[in-house]
């Protein structure tokens, strides 16, 4: 009993002093060491190095994520950015083509003031047939309906084929430069570029035009007179009939090449225009 008494008070006198040991860090000239993980949160600059290599880390797989899923560039809102243009290319649209018929200028062929004029374009995927609108046009008919007298779209392609756009043809050579030898000044008149209507191809911000001309696959206002281009045609004919005609023209499968951007990879060929005249 004695024993047990003295360790207890022993004890006692122990306690006291191991306290102040702990709370003092230790023996008497032992500094206290924080070790892993504790000794990194007193240390700032390692903060410090730590952020900024994670931040250059997402910068560089931010960049190597868009490298492998470029974005899209924005579309700028004009006819040409969005859906490319009629235009017949960046050199004359009239300009002569070898190995073609050539003419000094489209003579003299209808009275639109006796006669109303249509047209039936036939097609290798088939027939589409035009009211020509001489009244509104009497210059741009004249050319169309001379030309297809001549026999000059017989064998010509659709060299450009822009689906939700237009579809394009009267270059016998196929790539958008060629013409029949001459220009014509344009008719400038109130008629729109809305779904089914022709209007001649030209080349630029130019006033006249040769033998290439578009079907609008939809309403393109931005081509029309009081649209925002400088870029403005002028119908002269409307699709009465083949409009099917025209719009399985429009889904062929095209050539992705810069090239023969545009052109159908299979011919679409016209075979002959014939016009009628019919008295008013």
């Amino acid at each position: 009993m004695a024993k047990r008494k003295r360790r207890e008070q022993q004890h006692l006198r122990q306690e006291p002093a191991r306290r102040r040991s702990y709370q003092s860090g230790g023996a008497p000239g032992e500094k206290y060491k924080a070790t892993f993980p504790m000794n990194l949160l007193a240390n700032v600059k390692v903060f410090y190095v730590l952020g900024a290599l994670i931040m250059v880390g997402g910068i560089i797989f931010a960049a190597l994520a868009s490298a492998r899923n470029p974005q899209p560039a924005p579309i700028e809102a004009t006819p040409t950015a969005i859906e490319g243009s009629p235009a017949a290319s960046e050199t004359p649209a009239a300009s002569p083509t070898a190995g073609h018929k050539t003419f000094e200028k489209a003579e003299q062929v209808i009275d639109a003031e006796k006669f109303d004029y249509t047209a039936v374009i036939k097609t290798s995927m088939g027939d589409i047939e035009l009211k020509l609108l001489a009244q509104e046009a009497p210059r741009t008919v004249n050319n169309f309906v001379f030309l297809a007298q001549q026999g000059y779209f017989d064998g010509i392609i659709f060299h450009r084929v822009i689906p939700n756009f237009v579809i394009q043809s009267g270059d016998p050579t196929g790539t958008g430069s060629g013409g029949p030898g001459y220009t014509t000044e344009e008719d400038q008149n109130e008629l729109k570029n809305e779904r089914g209507m022709l209007s001649m191809a030209k080349a630029g911000a130019t006033t006249v035009f040769g033998s290439q001309f578009f079907i609008n696959l939809k309403d393109n206002p931005a081509l029309d007179e009081d649209g925002p281009s400088q870029k403005r045609f002028y119908p002269f004919a409307q699709v009465t009939s083949g409009m099917d005609v025209v719009d399985a023209i429009s889904e062929v499968e095209t050539s992705a090449d810069p090239r023969t951007r545009d052109r159908p990879l299979e011919d679409v060929v016209i075979e002959s225009i014939t016009i009628t005249e019919t008295p008013r």
